[in-house]
């Protein structure tokens, strides 16, 4: 059965809130990598993969949201998980999840939610994380992205984990 919305998640354990950091979380993909455990309707970001009790997607929620709060939370998807999503994730607010017209990659998914986040907040430092990651050390992930944000603030583009090349 697939995890069910956990009261853990609506609060962080600790409040690290960065004004106007925004985060967008691609959820998408056809489920194959890890089929049969996963496919197209039911993809890896939905799953309970490390069996906490929790999805892909609620883990990277419940990471992102002391440094966003729920209000700056999103989720870029396609239509076809849209109820899962809502499900999953029921502190997500209905006007924070994305769904794409069409299925174009996360570049393009990325861009929509990019676009309509700066239209709502000209001065928005946005992060995207995606969906199925695993993350060890989230004390140390925090730290990161904190001081990735506070670098983009400059207006630089941050990766982490990512040499640029």
């Amino acid at each position: 059965p697939p995890p069910s919305p956990s009261p853990q998640l609506t609060v962080p354990a600790m409040d690290r809130e960065i004004p106007g950091f925004y985060v967008i979380i691609p959820a998408g993909g056809a489920g194959t990598r890890l089929w049969p455990l996963s496919r197209e309707n039911h993809p890896k970001f939905l799953l309970d993969i490390d069996l906490s009790g929790r999805s892909l997607l609620q883990s990277t929620w419940h990471r992102l949201v002391p440094l966003a709060g729920s209000s700056r939370m999103t989720v870029v998807a396609g239509p076809c998980h849209s109820e899962s999503i809502q499900t999953q994730l029921p502190q997500l607010e209905s006007d924070n999840l994305f769904t794409e017209p069409g299925p174009k990659d996360s570049m393009a998914a990325i861009g929509l939610a990019a676009a309509i986040l700066l239209h709502r907040d000209q001065d928005a430092v946005i992060g995207s994380f995606a969906a199925d990651h695993m993350i060890a050390g989230e004390d140390a992930f925090l730290n990161s992205v904190t001081e990735a944000v506070k670098v983009a603030k400059e207006g630089f583009l941050v990766t982490i984990g990512i040499a640029p090349s």
